[in-house]
Order: structure tokens, then sequence, then C-alpha cells
């Protein structure tokens, strides 16, 4: 496993990379969900070899940077576009889970001709604009990885706050000609609703969705790894 950091302007930005090979398999790239980090995720990049996987932590989290300002949609995609251009793997897949769909739905947009499909972590295509309050109200639910404030700070959250806006884009996804996998779990825990699910598809009729059997804390595990695996078959057959 390979780890690194890239510079997006004066932020550091920390990506794993399980160094597999892209020259017969489609590369992933994983946006991990707003308390989350890389390494959470390092399970699923060994689990996905020899396919070449690199999971972004965003800034303010984990070994990423942690400015004091700046945590917009598009800075967000700009920590994902640092890491792009960096590690320069040609076309590939891009996953988002949770808020990391919206990260990932705000870099697909502006580049489109670097998709070989998107993968929906079980949220829906809606960024919204948090109320005053949102922060202390996030920073006391509990994570899927323990207690928020221990993988990042509540000045973080409050510019997260702060920095949101209400964004669609179930407009975008129309123009975005490549296979969409929408993942939602079977136990209506998690961030996308059955009447989210629908608006996708009203948008991409041609998206799939695959509905996972677990519990809405982890987007994980045996179940998780053979979704991705489907996908990745029907794209490169």
């Amino acid at each position: 496993m390979l780890e690194g950091w890239v510079r997006n302007g004066d932020v550091r930005i920390h990506y794993l990379d399980n160094t597999g090979s892209s020259n017969e398999n489609i590369p992933l790239v994983m946006v991990p969900g707003l308390a989350e980090t890389g390494e959470d995720y390092s399970d699923i990049l060994e689990a996905l070899l020899p396919r070449r996987v690199i999971v972004i932590t965003m800034r303010g989290r984990g070994q990423s940077d942690t400015p004091h300002h700046g945590y917009t949609l598009r800075d967000h995609a700009e920590d994902i576009s640092s890491v792009i251009n960096h590690v320069d793997i040609g076309k590939f897949v891009l996953f988002g889970y949770a808020t990391g769909v919206i990260y990932s739905l705000r870099y697909a947009a502006d580049h489109m001709s670097q998709i070989s499909g998107i993968i929906i972590g079980d949220y829906p295509a809606v960024s919204l604009d948090f109320q005053e309050g949102w922060s202390e109200f996030f920073a006391k639910i509990p994570g899927r990885h323990g207690n928020v404030l221990d993988r990042m700070t509540m000045e973080t959250l409050k510019e997260i706050e702060k920095d949101s806006e209400e964004v669609s884009f179930l407009e975008d996804l129309k123009n975005m000609d490549f296979p969409v996998l929408i993942l939602r779990s079977s136990s209506g825990k998690a961030g996308l609703t059955e009447e989210g699910a629908k608006e996708y598809l009203a948008a991409v009729p041609d998206g799939r969705i695959r509905i996972l059997d677990e519990d809405g804390e982890e987007p994980v595990a045996e179940e998780f790894v053979h979704a991705l695996d489907d996908f990745f078959q029907e794209i490169e057959n």
C-alpha cells in the first residue's frame, strides 16, 4: 500500500493507493463520507486487488491538512482533482460514499471526459444548505468509526456548515454519458431514500440500483465488493 500527499494550493491532501495494475482493469477512485478518512477503506483497497484503487482523504480530515477556511463544494472537488492530476491514471470509475457523493458529482460534472462510470453510495444527488446548529447536531451523531470529533474538529464542522449551499446535480446527471450504479442500504438508515433513488433513475434511466442487505453502518464487506466487481465487469465487457 502506497500513501502520498499532493498540494491543492496551500492545502496538502492525503491519499492511499493499493498500487494495483490499471493496464487490464479500469481504476477506481474513492471519496469517503463526511467524517471518514482513507484508512477507513484500506480493507476495500486490499479486497479489490489487482484492480488499482485510490482513496482520497478530504481536507480537514485524517492526514490531510486542516485549513481554517475553504470548505465549499468546489474546494472539495479540487481536492479530488489535485490527486487525479498527480497520479495520472487515465479514465477511471469514481465512487462517493454519503457526503462524498456530492463531492464526486461536483468533480464529475466538471470532468466528464475523465470518467468511465460513477458509483453513488447511499446519498441523494442534492447538496444541502446546512442551517446554523447543524455542526453541533452532527458532532453528536455516532459515527461509523467512532466519535466524529475524534476525526475532525468542531471548527472544521462549523466551516463546512458555513460554506454549505443547496445544489442539485440531477440536471448534470442527465448529461453524464457513462454507466451509473446507485447503491442503497436495505435498512433505510443511511442517506438515500426510495424517493431519492427514483430521482436518480429519472435523471439516468439506464442507471442501476443495487440494494445492499446491510445495516446502514458500513458500505462494506463482501456484498459491497461483489456489487463493485459486477459493475466493473459490465463496463469492461
